[in-house]
């Protein structure tokens, strides 16, 4: 009996894994794009994130994805004006991984500002209501 237990609990954990897995597999990666004066755009064919720093009184978050939209409160706005503010280390330092349902968008904000890093996963569901699942920040030497 603990040996059939034992067996499922193993094929329950290699689906669980495999899961998990294709999850990653499916992320599309926007870099920064450009920075204007009021706006961080991130891109990747047929996605896009616009960041709205001057037009505040709308959802300032644009999620574009072929033939769909989502507006959406900010996601960790501490961070998205800390990047405004100060920048990537370098373009590439700072990006989405996305990946995207009926149900919304689910991915990553990973970053590298100064000489902080970190990042932060999330959700935003069809509707435009994001939620931080995880978040982490760490001071890098110099």
């Amino acid at each position: 009996m603990q040996g059939v237990i034992l067996l499922v609990a193993l094929i329950f954990i290699q689906i669980l894994a495999a899961c998990s897995k294709s999850d990653d597999l499916n992320l599309v990666r926007l870099t920064l794009y450009s920075k204007s004066e009021c706006e961080l755009i991130f891109k990747a064919e047929n996605l896009s994130v616009v960041e709205n720093f001057c037009n505040t009184e709308q959802k300032p978050i644009q999620i574009k994805m072929t033939g769909q939209e989502i507006r959406s409160d900010w996601i960790d706005e501490k961070t998205s004006r800390f990047l405004f503010q100060e920048g990537c280390a370098q373009a590439d330092e700072c990006f989405y991984e996305l990946s995207t349902n009926d149900a919304g968008v689910r991915g990553r904000f990973s970053y590298r500002i100064n000489l902080t890093e970190g990042e932060y996963s999330f959700e935003v569901d069809a509707s435009g209501q994001p939620k931080v699942l995880s978040q982490s920040s760490r001071d890098v030497a110099s």
